[in-house]
Order: C-alpha cells, then structure tokens, then sequence
C-alpha cells in the first residue's frame, strides 16, 4: 500500500509574514481568530497544515502548533 502524501495547499486568508514562528502560541491562536474572522475550520486546517509538514524536521514548531491549536479552540468554544 502505497502512502499517501499530504499537499500544501495556500490559504485564501492573509499572508502570515512569519507570524507562525515569530508569535507565542496563545498570541497566535489570538491572530488566527481575528485573521480568520472565527472560522473554526479555516484555523484548525491552517495548524494542522503546519502540524503535518514540520512534526519530523521541526518537532518543537509542531509542537507550539498544537499549542496554539489548542487554545484557539478553547477561545471559540467559549
């Protein structure tokens, strides 16, 4: 069985500018809210995206994605 590879696909929202590296999780997941006007899917599909392509060359910036992840939901859930 052949695996599958994930695709990188780009977002219709606004460029990041490297604020995925440059903010802490909790200020991202803020950004993310306001940057993506509360849309839950397109916020959790971009931390995933980050997730996926950076778990194995980058394991503490998947890490700090989950991070955010993880707050950001807990903001929208309130």
């Amino acid at each position: 069985m052949a695996e599958k590879r994930p695709e990188w696909k780009d977002s219709k929202y606004a460029d990041a500018k490297g604020k995925f590296k440059d903010l802490s999780c909790g200020d991202l997941a803020d950004w993310l809210i306001k940057s993506r006007k509360g849309n839950k899917k397109a916020i959790v599909g971009s931390l995933n995206q980050q997730i996926v392509f950076n778990r194995k060359k980058n394991p503490t910036y998947a890490k700090k994605m989950k991070c955010a992840r993880n707050k950001a939901m807990k903001k929208l859930d309130k």
